[in-house]
């Protein structure tokens, strides 16, 4: 009877510190945790949103806005400082021949400015302003591929306040030639001449819509060799 005791309690015992382990690993392995504060999806996506609103706060400086007026009308695009020195890329039709313009970086208004060089067959426009130490982003080195994220970043004239703004959207690469890059991004905005950048902030290019209101995009090596940079 005594041997069947001390049987009993040695398993009893054994039990009682199996439970303890299996407890104890089962608190130490995350995966097992009653508590999930967030899944591993939803801080991947978090962070991801995260870097994309600091890349657009980090370029936001290199775009300019672009009011030009003429005897029959107006009409407002974008660009993109090239260098610090105030050389910006624009499209052509931002600059049409004979007009005005008002040209706004970093919130300052009517900056002087000389038309560099215009192109109606590339559609491209260079021009000088009267100002230094201009911010400027990096370019694209090699091809983008399509799937790439891609974002644009427009300053766009508001007629009701006569006052420039910001706007911007993303999407991805949908297809990559040496004349053009398409992407699956919407707009029905004026966007025209706005500076594309990728994930990581750098110049892939110069946009313009298409008849379906999406966005292409003149690419950086076409941007360089029409600027000479």
């Amino acid at each position: 009877m005594k041997e069947k005791i001390i049987k009993y309690t040695i398993l009893l015992l054994v039990g009682i510190l199996g439970g303890l382990i299996s407890g104890w690993v089962v608190f130490k392995d995350p995966s097992f945790s009653a508590i999930q504060v967030i899944n591993k999806q939803d801080k991947i996506y978090i962070e991801e949103n995260k870097a994309l609103v600091d890349k657009i706060k980090g370029v936001k400086d290199s775009v300019v806005g672009i009011h030009s007026y003429y005897l029959d009308g107006s009409v407002n695009g974008s660009g993109f400082v090239l260098t610090n020195d105030g050389l910006v890329i624009t499209l052509a039709e931002n600059i049409p021949g004979g007009s005005k313009s008002n040209i706004s970086v970093k919130g300052e208004d009517n900056l002087s400015y000389q038309v560099i060089k215009r192109d109606l067959t590339t559609n491209l426009a260079l021009i000088k302003l009267d100002k230094n130490n201009l911010s400027t982003r990096g370019f694209l080195d090699s091809v983008i591929l399509e799937g790439e994220r891609i974002f644009i970043v427009s300053e766009s004239f508001n007629y009701s306040t006569a006052k420039f703004f910001y706007s911007v959207n993303e999407g991805i690469v949908k297809s990559v030639s040496e004349e053009k890059i398409r992407t699956n991004i919407l707009e029905t905005g004026r966007v025209e001449g706005s500076p594309v950048f990728d994930i990581q902030g750098r110049l892939v290019g110069i946009a313009y819509k298409n008849e379906n209101n999406l966005v292409d995009v003149i690419p950086i090596s076409k941007v360089k060799e029409f600027s000479g940079i």
